[in-house]
């Protein structure tokens, strides 16, 4: 990936830059620092996190790794991931599509399953946040968010053991070997918890609280060979909910299992031409109860999909690409009976490069036999390092959406798919010294017209929630990055900050689904304490202030409950050198009492000491 951009740069003084210079690998990495909002190249990564990054963060989990962006809204309920919801640039969590390694993993079901991820963050090669051509999948409304594990070729193995206040336990093995063609990639581990703390004096929500244990299983297996890549992921968890989908029940339960899989293979056909095969299959199985012990819903997804793809890169003309899917997802409901549906895409996009200019076209067309015909494409042109970025994207509603029908939610068989159009500029700059570290700063501007956007809200007449369309919801977006790396004794120190404004009167729709992120503000710094040769003591500190617009319902079933500001801080020590790292981490360290989602106190400090062995 380093030198394909390099290459980029250090050729865009010629006359031209020749596709058939890259492999296809190469071309892809192209395309995701062009198109996907990455904003720079590999020594400039301002939209996503690499491996040595994520290793010094105070996280567990995916989860907690994307909070640490900008543009993100992760929202939980209850730690380690148990259940949480990712949205993007003031969408839904229904709206970002969550990938692996380039293979979508979201839940026809819900958008609450699409963090479903049997994934540890110590096999993750980088997390990528992609907007413009992501448009030609349908679900990728806002964007996505895609997860790539380890490409390094050589024998690395850990044995980690984590245990934290309330008895956390979590062991974690993860390890990636090589040999010649063959590359493998494997962990697994296992999680438990008696609960979690939160500050309240509210007798409910301690109640509630003492109901947030949990046990979670993880497996993951990726294996390539050649041109071969095949990937496997099972998930089993068991989790304590409190209130999370009601304040009338403090004893809610959920008990989910994940199972993954895809194997693609890529041929060529000479120095032009390129075939690309994908196959995939996900499951999903919910049991949730009201109130533990006692069944409510039973829900069972199953998604198929397949693709063929080719390629031909003109040795003048640029890269052109056509690529046809079909997707068919069924799903089994004590709640929502019994469905299913096939999705259909067609697509097609030229890639060309000149001079440092860098431009691409792309196009598809969706057919759904419940939703008919749509179409969405892209368009941008940039030059070395500022991009411009027009996209069309459109999302079918989930079954939840259409069927679900408990409590006082109602879903709706009359939605529309949703659709909008997206405009964005965003551009970046790295300063480098020799003596004195690097400099990389990065802004994105963009707005969004949403037309038949699904949304939730309360009708007073008959007290309920339904699933309904809004005619328009506009989204103004902004996001600055900056950061600056010297040497051991300064690793990293960043600044993001993203602010989000939806056209949308949220209070006055009474919306229980776009109560977004407004602003959003990161300082990250990553220091040595104590350096020596082959090691060091260092500390990670990491404030978060986010301001939520809208309001919520709280566990006495009070309404309009405004979100107020709040101000995060999580911190590490650790000691590393070639073979252990030790670490002792802490997660609002301030202990501050505060809500994401109404009825759901979020946790209180929470620490964690971490054992590490390399071999």
């Amino acid at each position: 990936m380093v030198g394909v951009i390099c290459s980029v740069l250090s050729l865009r003084a010629q006359d031209t830059v020749r596709v058939e210079d890259f492999t296809l690998d190469e071309l892809e990495v192209l395309e995701t620092f062009v198109i996907h909002d990455d904003f720079s190249g590999p020594e400039n990564k301002m939209k996503y996190f690499t491996h040595d990054e994520i290793q010094h963060l105070p996280i567990s989990n995916v989860a907690d790794v994307l909070t640490c962006l900008s543009g993100i809204d992760v929202r939980s309920r209850g730690t380690s991931n148990i259940q949480t919801d990712v949205s993007l640039y003031g969408g839904t969590f229904d709206q970002v599509l969550v990938c692996i390694n380039g293979i979508p993993v979201n839940d026809a079901q819900t958008g609450h399953y699409a963090m479903n991820l049997p994934i540890t963050p110590a096999l993750i090669e980088r997390i990528e946040v992609r907007q413009g051509n992501a448009a030609l999948t349908a679900g990728a409304f806002t964007g996505a968010i895609n997860i790539i594990t380890r490409e390094k070729w050589s024998d690395q193995y850990m044995l980690q053991m984590d245990a934290g206040t309330n008895a956390d336990i979590h062991p974690l093995f993860a390890g990636s070997w090589a040999r010649k063609d063959v590359h493998m990639n494997l962990s697994a581990e296992y999680a438990r918890s008696d609960g979690y703390y939160a500050p309240t004096n509210e007798a409910k929500e301690q109640t509630a609280l003492r109901n947030t244990d949990y046990q979670l299983a993880n497996l993951y297996f990726q294996t390539r060979w050649r041109d071969l890549d095949a990937q496997v992921g099972v998930q089993y968890k068991d989790a304590g909910l409190g209130s999370g989908y009601g304040f009338a029940s403090t004893d809610q339960f959920d008990a989910t299992r994940t199972l993954f899989a895809s194997i693609q293979n890529r041929w060529c056909f000479g120095p032009y031409w390129r075939l690309n095969a994908q196959a995939s299959y996900r499951t999903n199985y919910d049991r949730y109860e009201w109130h533990r012990g006692a069944v409510t819903n039973r829900h069972w997804t199953h998604s198929v999909r397949a693709a063929l793809e080719t390629q031909y890169d003109h040795p003048n003309a640029g890269t052109t690409t056509l690529r046809a899917e079909i997707k068919d997802e069924t799903i089994r409901s004590t709640n929502m009976g019994a469905h299913n549906r096939i999705h259909a895409t067609f697509s097609a996009k030229h890639l060309y490069t000149y001079r440092g200019w860098i431009a691409s076209l792309g196009a598809a067309g969706h057919y759904n036999n419940w939703f008919g015909w749509d179409g969405t494409g892209f368009a941008y042109v940039g030059y070395e390092s500022l991009f411009l970025t027009a996209s069309r994207s459109v999302r079918m509603p989930t079954w939840t959406d259409l069927f679900y029908k408990a409590g006082v939610q109602r879903g709706s068989e009359d939605l529309k798919a949703e659709k909008a159009w997206t405009l964005a500029l965003n551009g970046h700059y790295e300063w480098r010294w020799q003596n004195a570290g690097k400099l990389n700063i990065a802004g994105n501007v963009f707005y969004r017209w949403g037309q038949d956007v699904i949304d939730w809200t309360y009708d007073s007449t008959d007290q309920l929630f339904h699933a309904t369309n809004q005619n328009t919801v506009n989204t103004f977006g902004v996001e600055l990055n900056a950061a600056y790396h010297l040497n051991e004794w300064l690793k990293n120190i960043s600044v993001r900050y993203a602010y989000t404004n939806l056209s949308l009167d949220v209070a006055k729709e009474k919306s229980n689904y776009l109560d977004y992120l407004r602003h959003k503000v990161i300082l990250n710094i990553d220091h040595g304490i104590y350096v020596w040769k082959r090691g060091c003591v260092g500390a990670n500190w990491t404030l978060r202030w986010q301001d939520r617009e809208g309001s919520y319902v709280d566990i006495y079933g009070t309404a309009g409950n405004a979100y107020q500001p709040v101000l995060l801080l999580d911190g590490s020590i650790y000691m590393e050198c070639a073979r252990v790292r030790v670490s002792m981490e802490c997660t609002n360290m301030t202990n501050r009492h505060y809500y994401d989602y109404g009825g759901v106190l979020e946790p209180g400090a929470h620490g964690r000491l971490s054992v590490r062995a390399n071999f």
